[in-house]
C-alpha cells in the first residue's frame, strides 16, 4: 500500500468525526441553557468522535510514516512533518483568540472567551506547545497534547526497530491502568498511560494488517452494523469522563467501523462523496476553530443587544452549525493548505 495512495474512508470518517464533535458541543451549549434538546439530542454521545479520531490518527500514522520504522535517519523529516501539521495553523487560531479575548474586553467591554487565564509566560508556553495539563482557553486542545504522545511514541520505532518494547510496555502498563486503577494518584502517570492509547494502537495494527485479512462485502457490513448497534445502545450510558467504558464502547467499535469501511472501499461497494472528503481534509480546522465560533457566535445577540428565546436559539444554532463547517473549508483551502505547502518547502 502506498503511503502517498488518498484512502476515502478515512477522509470521511475524519470529516465525520469533527461533524460529529462540533454538533454534541452545540447540543451542550443548547442544553446548558435552555430545557431543550438539540436534534433530539442525537448527538449526545458525539464526543465519541474524539475516540474515533484517535483510532483514525493510529491508522494514518502508519499509512503516512511506516516507511521510517528503525531508519533514525529519518527522524527529523519525521518530527518537521508532524510539527507542520499539528502547530503552524494552531498558533493562528489561538493567537487569534488571545487578541480577539483582548480586543473585545479592552474595547467592547465583553468578555466572550475565558476570563481566568493567568497571562504567565510558563501559562502561555504550555499552551502554545500543548504540555499536558495546559490552560485549555480552547476547551478542545487537551486532544492533542495526546496526538503529541502518540507522536512520540512512533518516533522511537523510528529510532530502532528494537525499542518496540517501549510502546508495548506504556501499552500493557495503560491497560493495567483501566483495570487497576492510578496506584500513584498522578495525573502524569494517567497521561502517559491512558487508556487512549489503545485506541492509537488498535488503529496502528488495523493499518498494519488490514490489507493482508481482506473482507467480503458480507462481513464487512455484519461488523459495521454489531459496532453501530454497541454503540447506539451503550452510548447514552457513557459520559466524556468514563475512562475505560468509553474505550470500550466507542473506541474498540470505532475502530470495527474503520476497518468495515475500508474493506467495502476497496471492494468497490461504497461510494465517499466528495463533499465528505473535503470536510474530513478541512476537519483539523474544524476541531479547531468550532468551539470558539459557538461560544462567541452565541454571545453575538447578547452584545447586540438582543435576547432570543429557546426556539430562536435553537434555530440560530443551526446556522451557527453550517457556518462553521463552511467557514472551515474555507480557511483550511485558503490559510492552512497553502501555509503548510510554504513551510514544508521552506525547510528544505
Amino acid at each position: 500500500m502506498s503511503s502517498k495512495k488518498v484512502i476515502n474512508s478515512i477522509q470521511f470518517l475524519r470529516g465525520f468525526a469533527a461533524f460529529v464533535v462540533v454538533f454534541y458541543h452545540i447540543g451542550g451549549y443548547i442544553k446548558k441553557n435552555f430545557p431543550v434538546d438539540f436534534l433530539g439530542d442525537f448527538f449526545g454521545f458525539g464526543f465519541a468522535g474524539v475516540d474515533l479520531f484517535f483510532v483514525i490518527s493510529g491508522f494514518i500514522i502508519h499509512f503516512t510514516s511506516k516507511q521510517y520504522f528503525g531508519k533514525p535517519d529519518y527522524l527529523l523529516e519525521y518530527l518537521k512533518k508532524r510539527f507542520f501539521r499539528v502547530f503552524p495553523i494552531y498558533w493562528l487560531v489561538m493567537t487569534s483568540l488571545f487578541l480577539l479575548g483582548w480586543l473585545m474586553s479592552n474595547f467592547l467591554h465583553k468578555e466572550v472567551l475565558s476570563t481566568a487565564y493567568p497571562h504567565t509566560f510558563s501559562a502561555y508556553f504550555q499552551t502554545y506547545f500543548l504540555i499536558p495539563f495546559h490552560f485549555a482557553i480552547n476547551p478542545v486542545t487537551w486532544t492533542l497534547s495526546y496526538e503529541l504522545f502518540f507522536y512520540v511514541c512512533f518516533a522511537i520505532l523510528i529510532l530502532s526497530k528494537r525499542l518496540w518494547i517501549i510502546p508495548v510496555a506504556i501499552l500493557l502498563i495503560s491497560i493495567c491502568n483501566m483495570i487497576v486503577g492510578n496506584p500513584f494518584n498522578n495525573k502524569y502517570y494517567d497521561f502517559i498511560f491512558s487508556g487512549y492509547n489503545l485506541e492509537f494502537f488498535f488503529g496502528f495494527i488495523i493499518c498494519k494488517y488490514y490489507e493482508q485479512f481482506k473482507l467480503s462485502n458480507l462481513i464487512a457490513s455484519i461488523l459495521l452494523i454489531i459496532a453501530i448497534i454497541i454503540i447506539v445502545i451503550f452510548g447514552f450510558e457513557i459520559s466524556d469522563f468514563d475512562y475505560w467504558q468509553r474505550v470500550l464502547v466507542f473506541g474498540f467499535p470505532s475502530g470495527f467501523i474503520l476497518i468495515s469501511l475500508l474493506n467495502l472501499e476497496a471492494n468497490a461497494t461504497i461510494t465517499v462523496p466528495k463533499f465528505t472528503i473535503l470536510l474530513g481534509d478541512a476537519s483539523y480546522v474544524l476541531y479547531l476553530i468550532h468551539f470558539p465560533m459557538l461560544i462567541l457566535l452565541n454571545k453575538m445577540p447578547s452584545i447586540l443587544g438582543s435576547t432570543l428565546s429557546a426556539t430562536q436559539t435553537v434555530f440560530y444554532n443551526y446556522v451557527i452549525g453550517i457556518l462553521i463547517l463552511l467557514v472551515s473549508i474555507l480557511i483550511h483551502k485558503m490559510i492552512e493548505k497553502p501555509l503548510s505547502k510554504y513551510l514544508m518547502n521552506l525547510s528544505k
